[in-house]
């Protein structure tokens, strides 16, 4: 027999054998639910062809992965996209890639023109420059590299690692912005300003290292993305991470939200107000964000085309939104975009607190004194009169009936409409040492007409 005529039989038995095990395994998938099976099924599937079997797979799979096999007995979902809906879903995400990035870098301008600067404006500058690398690594490599298990296994180590970073970025700048709500510190947040830049980072390293070292054989495999299985133990490590930074970080902005006004007035005026304003919306943008990472994730793991779509439409809104949120918590934007338009409402400021009036100081002393009453000073004996007991004064007369009465502090009331004033008269008897008069004519003393 001919050398041509064996070699195409062998290749004809070998597209059947491969046929028949792409239809078992989806048989099995579809039957059983399986998610996974051991890598020892996979390997000893590969050992038992024989050299001639291998050299013509090579030569007949030349579009399917190297590791065909692998890659159908791990994934547990039997939808693929077609070769027309791959390529819409490829130009939908470098759109919302582009978008994104778009979006961050207006920000970027509009706060340079506006001289918006400080540690509050650099958090933000530092969260916008994550934002773009996590935009590039999930929206475009994340579909460029797919096919490649050495270029994609360092995409999903990339794609983890940023977006750790921006959850821990958010955390960072909730603690800034709590500490200066709550009058903690005056300038800069209640912790050495280096932190802000170097804790996410660390924040950012150690899940992702975590994950990789244990998970490593699930990395690169899934030759559809270059994210997290959904179904094995790496999805865990993907999301729990994130998942527990940015729930930190809301629970702090909202307990900033709820506090009582302490600002102190010693307090840098442009971080204050910033901190305010942030902590506000520090939960809806970094929620949101969490939310478009995670559908993308499900929609390339599961290969369903609507939920693309529906990714594409929250980009839509995450850059205006992101732009808004990281331009109207600064004092130099509101100043300038406070007025009136559209979108005036956004930038407007908050109406200064009314002032308590100022109170003249002449009129308080006086209202102080005038509470206060005067007492009245006692009399001190005049020397003059410094007698003996029983004795008369010389000025005196000699007219028995005549009283000299004392000195009193208070001068002698006029009289009023009933006219009863002869009672000072007898205060003056009973007080008059000399003992002038006679108690009849005091005590009985006739009405003053």
């Amino acid at each position: 027999m001919e050398p041509s005529r064996i070699f195409n039989g062998a290749s004809k038995v070998t597209i059947l054998k491969h046929q028949l095990a792409y239809a078992a395994h989806s048989f099995i998938h579809s039957a059983l639910g399986c998610c996974k099976m051991s890598n020892n099924s996979t390997n000893s599937t590969n050992t038992n062809s024989t050299d001639t079997n291998t050299t013509t797979t090579t030569t007949t799979t030349t579009l399917a992965p190297e590791n065909t096999t692998e890659y159908l007995l791990q994934r547990c979902y039997e939808s693929v996209l077609s070769d027309g809906q791959n390529d819409i879903v490829k130009y939908l995400m470098y759109f919302c890639g582009g978008w994104i990035i778009a979006w961050c870098i207006i920000t970027m301008l509009v706060n340079i023109c506006h001289k918006n600067t400080g540690h509050q404006r650099y958090v933000h500058f530092y969260e916008e420059l994550s934002i773009i690398l996590l935009a590039v690594c999930m929206c475009i490599l994340n579909f460029i590299f797919n096919h490649k298990s050495k270029v994609c296994k360092f995409v999903a180590i990339f794609n983890h690692f940023f977006m750790c970073l921006t959850a821990a970025i958010f955390f960072a700048e909730a603690l800034f912005a709590s500490s200066m709500v709550h009058g903690k510190s005056d300038k800069n947040g209640s912790v050495p300003w280096i932190l802000y830049y170097l804790f996410p980072i660390v924040l950012a390293v150690a899940p992702t290292l975590a994950t990789f070292f244990t998970e490593e054989k699930y990395y690169g495999t899934a030759y559809l993305h270059c994210f997290a299985d959904s179904t094995v133990d790496m999805f865990w490590g993907f999301v729990i991470p994130v998942w527990i930074l940015l729930t930190i970080a809301g629970l702090k902005a909202q307990l900033a939200c709820i506090a009582c006004d302490r600002q102190q007035p010693s307090q840098d005026i442009y971080q204050c107000y910033w901190a305010r304003r942030s902590v506000k919306s520090l939960v809806l943008i970094s929620q949101y964000l969490f939310s478009i990472w995670l559908m993308i994730l499900f929609a390339a793991e599961h290969q369903k085309l609507y939920v693309f779509i529906l990714v594409t439409c929250m980009a839509l809104l995450f850059g205006p939104a992101l732009f808004v949120c990281h331009t109207y918590c600064h004092l130099n934007t509101c100043k300038k975009w406070a007025g009136n338009g559209c979108f005036a409402s956004l930038y407007a400021m908050c109406p200064p607190k009314p002032s308590p009036p100022e109170k003249d100081e002449d009129e308080e002393e006086q209202k102080h004194k005038d509470a206060i009453p005067e007492k009245t000073p006692i009399d001190e004996p005049d020397p003059k009169n410094n007698n003996e007991p029983g004795s008369r004064n010389q000025s005196d007369s000699d007219d028995p009936h005549q009283y000299t009465p004392t000195k009193s502090g208070s001068p002698v009331p006029k009289q009023g409409p009933n006219k009863h004033t002869e009672s000072q008269k007898f205060y003056s008897w009973l007080t008059d040492t000399n003992a002038s008069g006679k108690s009849g004519d005091i005590l009985f003393r006739p009405s003053v007409a």
